[in-house]
């Protein structure tokens, strides 16, 4: 079925760019969408090759679409999502989160998003596992990125998700820890409320925010609040395997 519906894509692909317009610089609208979409089916099911045919079709219509700002931002989206599964995996992740961040300063440039500039200050740290010599650089970057995020997209509940990502990694010396975690993610679940992004743009977390709730809270100690929010994720998107098995390993009472 992968394979069918890869064949299907390309050749959907095919159709649609062989009569566009050397030069055009923005991809049809229907191709974000899809694009978006592939990513985040592939990023849900934790299938590494799946992710990667994503990443595939993002960078074709990207090759097709250079100066398409929101193409760009989803081939760097995909590329993160790919380095997040690699990593899991125990694979090299450095190379793939460099690229990413390239393709979102590109996109930055030609469509400045809250979400672009969130998921360079997510690269960013992630990078310092990559290379702790440059931890101070990185931080900096990162701390920057997100604050381009806050002031266009204050009330972005993909922008509070990725700063809740970010804090429950970052140590409380250095402004993170469970408790600004908490709050950033929390603050981003009653966004998702009234969440209602244009035809195209990002739509992605909705299930991602109660996954990561589900954690703080376990870090908390509280496993009744953990197994709702988890459910919560499931409930929102029942092909998640990674909400379902954090689900299914909540500590009964």
């Amino acid at each position: 079925m992968k394979t069918r519906n890869s064949f299907l894509l390309g050749s959907l692909f095919v159709a649609a760019c062989s009569g566009a317009p050397a030069g055009a610089q923005a991809a049809p609208a229907k191709w974000a969408d899809t694009i978006s979409a592939e990513i985040e089916n592939a990023q849900r099911s934790g299938d590494l090759s799946r992710i990667q045919a994503a990443r595939a079709l993002a960078e074709r219509v990207a090759t097709a679409y250079p100066e398409d700002g929101l193409i760009l931002h989803y081939e760097g989206y995909a590329l993160l999502r790919e380095a997040q599964a690699t990593s899991v995996k125990g694979g090299d992740a450095a190379s793939l989160l460099r690229r990413a961040n390239d393709l979102f300063a590109r996109s930055a440039k030609l469509r400045p998003l809250a979400e672009t500039y969130a998921l360079m200050s997510s690269v960013d740290g992630q990078l310092i596992d990559a290379d702790p010599s440059r931890a101070m650089e990185l931080g900096m970057a990162s701390q920057s990125a997100m604050s381009q995020a806050l002031a266009l997209g204050a009330k972005n509940p993909r922008v509070w998700l990725t700063r809740g990502q970010g804090a429950f990694f970052t140590p409380p010396e250095y402004g993170g820890g469970v408790k600004p975690a908490q709050e950033y993610l929390e603050r981003a679940a009653e966004l998702f409320a009234t969440d209602a992004p244009k035809t195209g743009e990002p739509s992605w977390g909705r299930a991602e925010v109660q996954v990561w709730l589900g954690q703080v809270y376990q870090k908390e100690g509280d496993e009744m609040k953990a197994a709702r929010a988890f459910k919560s994720a499931v409930d929102v998107a029942p092909d998640y395997v990674w909400a379902r098995a954090l689900a299914d390993g909540v500590k009964k009472p």
